[in-house]
């Protein structure tokens, strides 16, 4: 027992020198003035988003891109509330925003997939972006993911944030959990190793998105489009993190713990597909599902849990930190320490029941 724990800690070790590494391999590509800038669509699948659709639309008009050559896409995916309404006003108000309805779910595709799939298809733009119905971008977004994908012929991968909106524990709690996942994802990219993104802020061309049969491989899986488009882009060409400021995007906190942990359970019900497709990912999150078991069983044992505790608080520290610090954000040490303690809980609850699928989404 005690050689498969030093074990796990040295595998955690690895990963974590690994991730902290390519942290320091990102650089800034600030945006640069260009004379043929090209057609661009940013596409958003929406169901039931009345309360947050407005005040994205208008972060959307307000983009300092030209107009002539920006097209936002808004697909009402079966919407049962008011966003119908929202964006018919919409579509009279802006010319620069095209409107679909889905009326009825597909037979052969997830609803967001085959959402976005409509939205992508009937892009006019050369690049696509992506975002959600609960984001909020800056005036110079477009500009910035446009220009990454241009300068460096790729998928750009955008950072996201959850907003707090208050000294509410639970949503710094969010932020940083958030944050340990783009984070990792950003350390690992800095060695070419392209493990996932956010759906909130991607940018692709769109050739390269039917270059990959669009979503067919996918099209059974109700999350995870994000990680697809990274990984399968990635292979075609390479990505690219953007860490400059104007092209981050800050998203809502989950209002429940209900809710929260069924969207992160959602998201790890992905990690089984990564086996086959990504055995480096696969390792790195089998490795901290196995030691924060390992932790808990210590704890139940009156074995030595307070040393494998503090040894994962610092070196998973060292990642949220250094992340922080590449995107420049600020890390509170309380909302931290509380994270880090609900860990070696949280992560085999969420793994397992992602394992099993046990989670809610949009019907």
């Amino acid at each position: 027992m005690s050689i498969f724990i030093v074990a796990c800690l040295s595998c955690m070790l690895c990963f974590i020198l690994f991730i902290t590494s390519g942290l320091f391999k990102h650089s800034l590509l600030p945006i640069k003035s260009s004379k043929e800038l090209p057609k661009v669509s940013v596409v958003i699948a929406a169901r039931n988003e009345e309360m947050v659709l407005p005040i994205l639309i208008q972060d959307l008009v307000n983009q300092e891109y030209p107009l002539d050559k920006l097209e936002v896409i808004i697909i009402n995916d079966r919407s049962t509330d008011s966003t119908k309404e929202i964006l018919t006003k919409a579509d009279e108000n802006y010319a620069l925003i095209k409107t679909i309805t889905v009326d009825k779910a597909s037979e052969t595709m997830t609803p967001k997939k085959h959402a976005l799939t409509l939205g992508i298809e009937s892009a006019e733009g050369e690049i696509i972006i992506l975002t959600d119905a609960d984001c909020r971008v800056g005036k110079l977004w477009v500009s910035s993911m446009v220009y990454s994908v241009i300068n460096q012929n790729c998928i750009s991968i955008g950072f996201s944030e959850i907003g707090v909106s208050s000294n509410s524990l639970f949503e710094k709690y969010q932020y940083i959990d958030f944050l340990s996942i783009i984070s990792a994802n950003a350390g690992s990219a800095g060695w070419g190793q392209y493990w996932s993104g956010t759906g909130q802020n991607l940018a692709f061309y769109k050739e390269d998105f039917f270059k990959i049969n669009g979503f067919e491989p996918v099209k059974d899986r109700i999350s995870g489009d994000d990680m697809y488009l990274v990984q399968s882009i990635s292979k075609l060409k390479k990505g690219y993190i953007n860490i400059d400021p104007n092209s981050f995007v800050k998203t809502i906190a989950m209002p429940t713990m209900k809710e929260f942990i069924n969207q992160r359970v959602r998201w790890s019900s992905n990690s089984k597909l990564n086996a086959t497709e990504n055995p480096l990912f696969f390792s790195f999150l089998s490795t901290m599902f196995i030691y924060n078991i390992i932790i808990i069983m210590s704890f139940l044992l009156g074995g030595n849990w307070f040393f494998l505790f503090l040894f994962k608080f610092i070196l998973e520290g060292s990642v949220i930190f250094l992340g922080g610090k590449l995107f420049n954000r600020k890390i509170e040490f309380l909302p931290f320490c509380l994270w880090s303690i609900a860990q070696p809980i949280y992560i085999p609850l969420v793994g397992i029941l992602g394992l099993k699928e046990k989670f809610i989404w949009k019907p």
